[in-house]
């Protein structure tokens, strides 16, 4: 049963008892007690300085909850330093590390509740005045009177080792504050590459603006010289613990420590350099290697280049996003590269030499001669290097149009029709029937009388002469007419 005290109010008129509970008067002191309890269990008993040994009187009491003075066993006038002591003794001997009896763990908590209230001025001034309501009152209505784990409490009292006991925490309040690193933030930088400076890579220099570790305070935001102190809120556990009474039951709710926002700890001078954040924001020449083969969208990380975490954590990293301009004329299609090429008609009979524009330059394509619309043309290894492996490379394709004109002149009409009559001749003359002899057998041509081999041979010597004429004029036609236009 917790210890009760009681206060003495002016004397009244009222009678001897309150409600259930009977008062029963002695020369030396005053004890309370409940018909319900046996006679040798009283609630709490309380000295009087000034017995009346003639005449009794009886005065109307209260009980409180609890009182922190008489949990560490010193007088209300007592010293920072007298409670101190008192705290270091009664925490030492009702350590559940140390004290196994039943009751030793809730009576641990009491005394860290009392001397937390205690050792603080405010909170004290608040007590003396107004009891434990004005401290409830104080911290949000129905919260319990201390916010703080009584064994982070303790670890802080006498340091990281337990003052010799244990670590463990039977309250249940969660692990204590330990000491984390948080990584920076990643930076993301958009950077745009020319066609070509995608296909055969390229070195990249910019200007990157983000925080580093201040150096002066190496990241703690403390001026040199200066000590952290433990945060006072919760007591260097970053976590503080609120209980409210609700109709279902004790609710206990922890969130982050508003001083400290989690720290345990408050810095009490700032750096000058970095105003207390520990870092400050710098502008930095970044150079990147981009490899060859590169497609639109690519992501380089460059480690490190981030966001300095804070408190002196390691950084973060970069994101490089490459977008690459379009090059007019050429598409790319994984590592080949595609182009459309158009020529004339003549030249896609004939055949030519024509120069195209690629990614290395002007190259030369030969159209070999019959060539059909539609057909693709390949400049081997004139595409793009495999990424991460340059020694891959792809081709140049090149898809073939036929440029038909709409219009011709008369002239250029005149020579097609003279070709146009050579074709059908050649056709007529090979489609010629065939004679056979009487016997079925194929018959071998013969020659009139008037006709002789040597007079045949001529005949298609000029035949073919006319035709490489008409081709000959045709195409010089043709030429002159583009060049006109």
């Amino acid at each position: 049963m917790a210890v009760a005290s009681l206060s003495l109010l002016p004397p009244s008129t009222c009678p001897c008892f309150c409600g259930t509970v009977h008062l029963r008067s002695h020369s030396s002191f005053i004890s309370i007690h409940s018909p319900s309890s046996s006679s040798s269990s009283s609630f709490s008993s309380i000295s009087n300085p000034n017995p009346a040994p003639t005449r009794r009187r009886f005065h109307t009491v209260f009980a409180a909850s609890s009182d922190y003075y008489s949990t560490l066993g010193v007088s209300k006038s007592a010293t920072g330093k007298e409670i101190k002591a008192a705290y270091r003794k009664l925490a030492r001997q009702y350590h559940p590390d140390v004290n196994k009896e039943p009751g030793a763990t809730e009576k641990f908590k009491e005394i860290s509740a009392a001397y937390e209230v205690l050792s603080d001025d405010k909170k004290r001034a608040l007590y003396d005045q107004y009891g434990e309501a004005g401290l409830k009152s104080a911290v949000g209505g129905g919260s319990s009177a201390y916010t703080t784990n009584p064994f982070d409490l303790f670890e802080t009292f006498f340091g990281q080792s337990m003052g010799g006991f244990g670590g463990t925490d039977p309250t249940g309040f969660g692990t204590r504050r330990r000491s984390t690193v948080t990584k920076g933030e990643d930076i993301r930088y958009d950077f745009s590459l020319k066609f070509s400076e995608a296909i055969f890579g390229t070195d990249k220099e910019f200007d990157l603006s983000h925080l580093e570790t201040c150096e002066v305070c190496t990241g703690t935001g403390a001026k040199i010289g200066s000590k952290m102190r433990v945060c006072s809120t919760c007591g260097g556990r970053g976590q503080v613990m609120r209980t409210e009474q609700t109709p279902f039951g004790l609710f206990s709710q922890v969130s982050v420590c508003p001083s400290c926002v989690g720290d345990g700890e408050v810095i009490s001078e700032y750096c000058r350099k970095c105003n207390g954040e520990g870092r400050i924001r710098v502008k930095k020449s970044i150079k990147v290697k981009v490899p060859a083969g590169v497609s639109p969208g690519t992501i380089l990380r460059v480690p490190g280049e981030g966001d300095a975490g804070p408190r002196g954590g390691p950084p973060g990293d970069l994101y490089v996003y490459l977008e690459v301009q379009e090059m007019p004329g050429i598409q790319r299609d994984d590592i080949n590269l595609c182009s459309t090429l158009s020529i004339s008609y003549l030249d896609a009979i004939l055949g030519i030499v024509v120069k195209v524009k690629t990614v290395e330059g002007i190259s030369d394509l030969q159209i070999p001669a019959g060539t059909q619309p539609g057909d693709v043309l390949v400049l081997a290894r004139k595409g793009v290097p495999k990424l991460n492996k340059p020694s891959i490379r792809g081709d140049h394709l090149f898809t073939i149009k036929v440029s038909i004109p709409k219009r011709i002149s008369t002239k250029e009409r005149e020579l097609l029709e003279e070709l146009a009559s050579l074709g059908d001749t050649s056709r007529r003359l090979k489609s010629r029937p065939k004679t056979h002899s009487s016997t079925g057998g194929t018959e071998i041509p013969t020659l009139r009388k008037d006709e002789s081999p040597t007079a045949t041979v001529e005949e298609k010597s000029e035949k073919s002469e006319d035709e490489n004429d008409v081709w000959k004029k045709l195409k010089g036609f043709a030429g002159s007419v583009e060049m006109e236009l």
